[in-house]
């Protein structure tokens, strides 16, 4: 467990270039929404933000 992952939620974002998932590997392309991770405190930025495809989302938040 890190420092910080009771800070981080995972925020809806539509694509604006190319991604993959970092779960699955699946390609998600413009236009899609995908799922990054933030933090929830605004002093404490994220400089490598997962991001997750709709399929991988929500599977973990089950």
């Amino acid at each position: 467990m890190a420092k910080y992952d009771n800070l981080k939620i995972l925020k809806k974002t539509k694509a604006r270039v190319n991604h993959n998932c970092m779960k699955c590997g699946q390609q998600i392309n413009v236009g899609d929404f995908y799922y990054a991770e933030v933090l929830k405190d605004k002093f404490l930025h994220s400089l490598n933000r997962k991001k997750f495809c709709k399929n991988c989302y929500e599977k973990i938040n089950k």
